[in-house]
C-alpha cells in the first residue's frame, strides 16, 4: 500500500508536483480549518507538509508512523520542533526556495514607504488630481532616495543576504544583527557590517527584519527597542508577526515618532479589525504575500517533491531544521 501524505493546509503546489505527489503515496488534502481530521487521519500518516498548521505534540504523538514533517516555506514556529526531536521525526523546511520573492516585496514596501506611491496612486483613483494642482504635487508626495541610506537588517539568512545585495545594487549601505551567524559574511556576499542590536536600531535610516520567530525573537522589538529608532526611520516586517510589539508601533506611527512601517505579516493572521494600523496613513500593508511568486512556488514544489522522496528512500530530508534537538535523543525514525 502506498505511504500516506497529509496536505494538513491548502498551500500552493505546481499542478505537476502535486500530481508526483499522489504518485508517491495517497495524499489526504486538508484545510487549515480541520484540526481534529487532522488529528484523527495522522495516525497511520507517514508524511505531513503544512505551512501554516500547528503541528504541536498532541499531533505528533498521535503520528506513530510518521517519518518526517516537511514545511512549506521557512518558518517554524507553528511546529513543536522538541517534541518531534524526542519522538525521532525529523523537521525540515525549504528555506531559501522563495528568499528571492520575500527580498523583492521588502523592496517593494520600502519603496512605497519613502515614496508614498500607494497614496500617490490612491490621489488619481479618487480623482483628486485637478488643474491647479500640479504646483502642490512636488511638496505632497515628496519622498527620500535610498541611496546612501543606511539599511538595518535583522536577521542575516538566505533572504536577509538577498535584501542586502539589493541594497548594495540601490547604494545602500548595509549594517546587520545576528547573535546567530557565528562569523561575518564571506568576502563574495553582499557589502554589510555586524552591529549590535540597540546600534543598529539608533543609526539606521531603514530597519527591515529577517528573523524567524522563537521564544528569543518574539517581540524583540518591544517598546523600548523601538523607541531607538530614529522619527525619520522607517520599519520593514516581512519574517514573522510576533516580533514587533505592533501595540507599540501603532502609537509611534500615530504620533510621528516613527516616519512609516511596511508590514507583511502580523502578530494574528488575518490581521484583527481592532488593529490599528489599516488606519494610519504612514503604514503599507500586505497579507502575507512574501513568498507568492511563481518562481518561488516552484522552488518550493521541486524542494519538497525531493525531500519526499529522500524521507520514502529512508534517508533524511535536506534544510533539516530540528537536527541539534535530534542528536539530544537516541530514537530516530531515519537513518542517519
Amino acid at each position: 500500500m502506498k505511504p500516506k501524505i497529509i496536505f494538513a493546509d491548502a498551500f500552493n503546489l505546481q499542478p505537476h508536483v502535486r500530481e508526483n505527489f499522489h504518485s508517491l503515496g495517497r495524499v489526504v488534502q486538508l484545510t487549515l480549518e480541520e484540526r481534529e481530521r487532522l488529528l484523527s487521519e495522522v495516525s497511520n500518516a507517514e508524511l505531513v507538509i503544512a505551512e501554516y498548521a500547528r503541528i504541536d505534540e498532541e499531533l505528533l504523538q498521535r503520528g506513530r508512523s510518521l517519518k518526517a514533517v516537511l514545511v512549506y516555506g521557512t518558518g517554524t514556529n507553528h511546529i513543536d520542533l522538541e517534541a518531534a526531536a524526542r519522538l525521532g521525526i525529523p523537521v525540515a523546511n525549504t528555506k531559501g526556495a522563495n528568499a528571492n520573492a520575500v527580498a523583492e516585496l521588502t523592496f517593494s514596501l520600502m519603496l512605497n514607504c519613502v515614496r508614498r506611491t500607494a497614496d500617490a496612486h490612491r490621489y488619481i483613483r479618487e480623482k483628486n488630481w485637478q488643474s491647479g494642482d500640479s504646483g502642490e504635487l512636488p511638496e505632497t508626495f515628496t519622498g527620500t532616495e535610498l541611496r546612501n541610506k543606511l539599511l538595518g537588517l535583522i536577521g542575516l539568512g538566505a533572504i536577509g543576504r538577498r535584501v542586502a545585495a539589493i541594497g548594495n545594487g540601490f547604494g545602500m549601505n548595509v549594517c546587520f544583527y545576528d547573535p546567530n551567524l557565528q562569523s561575518d559574511p564571506p568576502p563574495e556576499s553582499a557589502a554589510c557590517t555586524r552591529q549590535d542590536l540597540d546600534s543598529l536600531l539608533h543609526r539606521s535610516d531603514i530597519v527591515s527584519v529577517h528573523a524567524p520567530l522563537t521564544p528569543a525573537t518574539r517581540k524583540l522589538l518591544n517598546g523600548d527597542k523601538l523607541r531607538l529608532m530614529k522619527p525619520s526611520a522607517v520599519l520593514i516586517v516581512t519574517s514573522r508577526g510576533g516580533i514587533v510589539d505592533e501595540e507599540v508601533l501603532a502609537d509611534m506611527l500615530e504620533r510621528r515618532e516613527l516616519a512609516a512601517a511596511g508590514l507583511d505579516v502580523f502578530s494574528n493572521e488575518p490581521l484583527e479589525n481592532s488593529s490599528r494600523l489599516p488606519a494610519l496613513d504612514n503604514v503599507v500593508l500586505t497579507p502575507h504575500i512574501g513568498g507568492s511568486t511563481m518562481e518561488a512556488v516552484d522552488n518550493i514544489s521541486r524542494l519538497l517533491m525531493e525531500q519526499a522522496a529522500a524521507v520514502f528512500s529512508g534517508n533524511r530530508p535536506d534544510n533539516l531544521v530540528n537536527g541539534e534537538e535530534l542528536k539530544k535523543f537516541s530514537k530516530t525514525h531515519l537513518s542517519p
